[in-house]
């Protein structure tokens, strides 16, 4: 039987270290970037979706999924609210964080995430694709493969 853990958006960052296997796999496709960004590319207001799973030391399973609301601010800061299902178990998260743009309009973020009392953090990398209007992430955590696409809400 599994137990419920404290998981970190976009999925579960480190859990200590376990063994897991790596495969190689064939490559699908190739992620384009636009040119010409940098972090006032990404402000106002992005829903999103994510999906994937997570393993744990002792090589359990975990299916993850989240919908939620990311709020970047233009110069590198963010803050958002999500809510997270870990095999079924949902959870209501708010995170805050930073995040860097290059020039070719890749990236990466890092978040402090909060649920209650307890808080911990992940990371992610990033692309933004169609003017910024999406924005395109998977995490980078060990034992995690969880990514997703941020869409830019207008009002």
């Amino acid at each position: 039987m599994r137990r419920a853990f404290f998981v970190l958006l976009f999925g579960a960052a480190a859990f200590g270290g376990g063994l897991f296997i790596a495969r190689q796999v064939p490559a699908i496709g190739t992620v384009h970037a636009q040119g010409g960004c940098d972090a006032t590319s990404l402000n106002g207001a992005y829903g999103y979706n994510l999906s994937g799973f997570a393993y744990d030391v002792q090589g359990n399973f975990y299916t993850l999924a989240a919908i939620g609301r990311m709020t970047p601010d233009g110069n590198g800061g963010l803050s958002g609210a999500e809510t997270f299902s870990l095999d079924g178990n949902i959870l209501h998260r708010t995170y805050t964080g930073t995040y860097t743009v290059n020039s070719d309009c890749t990236g990466s973020m890092v978040l402090q995430v909060s649920q209650g009392s307890a808080t911990s953090t992940t990371h992610a990398d990033l692309v933004a694709v169609n003017n910024s209007k999406e924005v395109k992430f998977i995490q980078t955590d060990t034992n995690v493969i969880f990514s997703g696409t941020l869409t830019k809400q207008t009002q």
